[in-house]
């Protein structure tokens, strides 16, 4: 059947529709594609799941609690030369320790040459000179023991002369200042034994004595290691 007029120009207007239709459906999707594409360049990318978080050699991201992180202390350090270093042993007025040091001196010091000194004991005699009270007295009436005896004769068979050289004397560590009329010294000292033939020996030793002082004089009276 011929097509008239009418119906070619109704079927060219569907045609027009149809085509706006599809041309504003496809606008429409690449209106959002690109809307989409934009937005997803300035988003933060997801992180994925880490099953190996925990393994040795993984990454983890660092917090501002991290020590990394942390501000270090920019304040200046102290001068080295400024430093204090150790405090050196209190020392003592002069006439304590004198008394001490020749106390010691008197006390270590023995004489096994022939011709010297007769015991052990000897060396506290003489130390009985620069004490005062029942330490004088015991010192006095010293006498040695197994030890002491069987050192003596060890020394008397090789004619060797022990000598005493102080080193220091200091207030003892935890012992109160000394006062007008009584203290404390800690005594350091260098024990020398010299034979006859053959070489020497040296060795450190301490005292801690305990003075008094009577009639001016400053003397030993007690021992408190002892």
């Amino acid at each position: 059947m011929p097509e008239t007029d009418d119906r070619r120009a109704r079927r060219g207007t569907i045609a027009l529709f149809t085509a706006a239709a599809a041309l504003g459906v496809l606008g429409a999707a690449l209106l959002l594609t690109s809307s989409g594409n934009a937005s997803s360049e300035h988003a933060e990318p997801p992180v994925a799941p880490n099953s190996s978080s925990n393994q040795a050699g993984s990454v983890r991201p660092v917090s501002s609690e991290s020590p990394m992180h942390r501000t270090t202390d920019s304040r200046p350090t102290a001068d080295p030369s400024q430093t204090p270093l150790a405090e050196a042993p209190l020392s003592l007025p002069a006439p304590i320790q004198r008394a001490a040091r020749d106390f010691t001196i008197a006390w270590a010091s023995h004489d096994a040459r022939p011709g010297r000194d007769t015991s052990y004991d000897d060396a506290s005699s003489r130390a009985a000179a620069y004490a005062a009270g029942g330490l004088a007295t015991d010192l006095r009436a010293r006498r040695s023991g197994t030890a002491a005896a069987q050192q003596w004769r060890t020394w008397t068979e090789r004619r060797v002369q022990v000598t005493c050289l102080v080193v220091q004397v200091s207030l003892p560590d935890g012992a109160p200042a000394p006062t007008r009329d009584g203290g404390f010294a800690r005594v350091i000292y260098r024990v020398t034994e010299k034979p006859a033939s053959g070489p020497s020996t040296a060795s450190i030793a301490n005292v801690a004595l305990k003075l008094r002082r009577e009639g001016g004089t400053w003397r030993v009276v007690g021992l408190p290691d002892a």
